[in-house]
């Protein structure tokens, strides 16, 4: 009887911790293509600024890369050069900015990824999808890893 009350405790602890939630609607939808040799978060940052999408989000993307900088977890930075399948892409726009991470995979390594970085080489193509929202904007705040609507 005490572990079953101790067990509805620590599950009432974190129901009472709920996660922030901001609604929004889509509006345009962007399928781009990104060719052989570019460089593909610089590619997804023009389209970005191009298009004048402050809030949105990358939602889907599939295509290889020659090279790839990404970091992990405490900012561990990993360059890889040799050929590689992106398995996903995904992540926010905030204040016109993206905060995406990638999971990558070939025969040598299996799969890793982190927080994708600029000089990610384009192997053959990548094809994606980035999603302008429309209503109240999320905002990245400065000095921090907070994102909140703005107001």
């Amino acid at each position: 009887m005490k572990q079953w009350l101790l067990f509805a405790g620590v599950a009432a602890a974190a129901l009472a911790q709920e996660a922030a939630v901001f609604p929004a609607k889509t509006g345009e939808v962007y399928r781009v293509r990104v060719d052989k040799d570019a460089n593909l978060l610089e590619s997804i940052t023009d389209t970005i600024r191009k298009h004048g999408i402050q809030d949105g989000a990358v939602l889907t993307a599939a295509g290889s890369l020659g090279e790839c900088t990404f970091h992990g977890v405490g900012g561990s930075r990993q360059v890889v050069k040799e050929d590689m399948e992106i398995n996903h892409l995904g992540g926010i726009i905030a204040n016109g900015d993206a905060h995406l991470h990638v999971v990558l995979s070939n025969a040598k390594r299996g799969a890793f990824g982190g927080h994708l970085e600029n000089g990610c080489r384009v192997s053959n193509r990548v094809e994606l999808t980035i999603a302008r929202f429309t209503g109240v904007p999320l905002e990245r705040v400065k000095g921090s890893l907070e994102v909140k609507r703005r107001k």
